[in-house]
């Protein structure tokens, strides 16, 4: 065994029986006999060799092209599967960051890295602490994933709901640079240049903005090159407006509704009776039919907008007899949009109470995603969804080593999810026991 092949042997030991996370960096090394998970093919890559330089992927090849040599650090993995590491495209850290609460995000935020989260979206927090925990993440300073963070903008009304005073702390609810009230009067174009200067990587329309003013802020923010992302609805603005604005991404499936629902009073009575738990699926297929809502899928292709369908959110409406409607609605208006090519990111939005691997094997198991198609949505998809696809979310020549390197297939079983042999974040190299 030469002195190459001796040292990526004793790598793997550490790697194998560290106790707690171990982070190891090289120059240039060869990641070999490797099953690549091509999220861009659908295909499974046998016996590949990926190179690493820093932190980008230099080069991808059939292991048989690979010619070693000594200035590359060599670490076989054969049998292993790699796929580009996870996405959670929802998540909050800094809703009311106090020192307790920084303390337990870091600890969370390791966690989630060496889960195989390699970025996450979090989707409006106090700014001013997510600019530093972005930081600390980038460089290397904490164990986390990349952290991609928003300023958020919604109408004047919003801005009594206790989460923005809480994230407004030593300033004003609604005037905050990364938090803005929104009205007919406002400046646009210096809103969306104080939302930018946050250091934010982009925009979250959240609620109460008409249409025109949704508008107004996707007009500048395209001038400016700031991407926006939104909830499903905005009331008074409705799911359409929104889809054609030119947002990004939308959360939460279940706001769809409002295109055909735009008030709760106009909510079916049956959907919120005693025993609504108890009625069988073909009720609640036809009540879904009732919605209609093919021609927003169609408008969602159309200016391809990603769904961050949070089916995460609705787990616990299952077995709340008037709250089970969410649960049954937003699993059939997910499933469906999947299965007409509606683009659907995993994101968790449960205050990391679980990981986007949960929110995956939700998506499985009752929206009828495969697999392989879940994977794409915790990867490609959750990267167009934060605006970074150029970068991250597939496992390409130039694109950031972000790799989950796990020890069986999870395109047989999305369970395997959970068997993590080894991550990369940004060309370094992570594991825990």
């Amino acid at each position: 065994m030469n002195s190459r092949r001796l040292i990526s042997s004793l790598l793997l030991f550490v790697l194998a029986f560290t106790t707690l996370s171990a982070q190891f960096s090289f120059g240039t090394y060869a990641l070999e006999h490797v099953n690549i998970i091509d999220v861009n093919t659908s295909d499974i890559l046998y016996d590949y060799t990926i190179i690493i330089s820093d932190d980008k992927i230099s080069d991808v090849m059939p292991s048989k092209k690979y010619i070693a040599n000594d200035t590359v650090q060599s670490i076989v993995l054969k049998g292993k599967f790699v796929m580009p590491g996870l996405i959670d495209a929802h998540v909050h850290f800094a809703t009311d960051p106090t020192i307790e609460r920084r303390d337990n995000a870091e600890k969370v935020l390791q966690e989630m890295l060496l889960s195989g989260i390699t970025s996450v979206r979090d989707m409006a927090g106090d700014a001013r602490a997510l600019s530093s925990l972005s930081r600390n993440a980038l460089v290397g300073d904490i164990v986390a994933p990349n952290i991609y963070y928003s300023s958020l903008m919604a109408g004047s009304k919003f801005f009594s709901d206790p989460r923005t005073i809480a994230t407004a702390q030593g300033g004003v609810s609604g005037e905050m640079p990364y938090m803005k009230a929104i009205d007919d009067n406002s400046n646009i174009e210096l809103e969306v240049a104080q939302a930018k200067g946050t250091g934010a990587h982009g925009i979250k329309l959240y609620a109460s903005l008409t249409k025109e003013q949704v508008r107004n802020i996707l007009a500048e923010a395209k001038k400016q090159a700031f991407p926006v992302w939104s909830h499903g609805s905005l009331t008074p603005a409705s799911p359409s407006d929104v889809i054609s604005s030119g947002v990004i991404s939308i959360s939460h499936a279940l706001m769809l509704i409002d295109e055909k629902y735009p008030k709760r009073e106009d909510y079916p009575a049956s959907w919120n009776a005693a025993g609504a738990k108890d009625l069988s699926a073909e009720f609640w297929d036809k009540e879904y039919a009732k919605l209609e809502l093919d021609k927003l899928f169609t408008l969602m292709k159309q200016y391809d907008v990603v769904l961050d369908a949070t089916l995460s959110v609705y787990e616990n409406n299952k077995n709340v007899d008037r709250a089970h409607w969410r649960y049954e609605i937003v699993s059939r208006i997910t499933r469906e949009a999947n299965k007409v090519g509606v683009k659907v990111a995993a994101g968790s939005d449960t205050d990391q109470a679980t990981f986007v691997q949960h929110e995956m094997k939700l998506l499985v198991n009752e929206s009828d995603f495969t697999p392989f198609g879940v994977i794409i949505s915790a990867t490609k998809n959750a990267a167009q969804a934060t605006g970074i696809l150029e970068t991250e979310g597939t496992i390409e020549v130039g694109k950031k080593a972000n790799l989950l390197f796990l020890n069986s297939n999870p395109t047989n079983n999305i369970d395997n999810i959970d068997d993590v042999f080894l991550v990369v974040k940004n060309g370094k190299l992570y594991n825990k026991n």
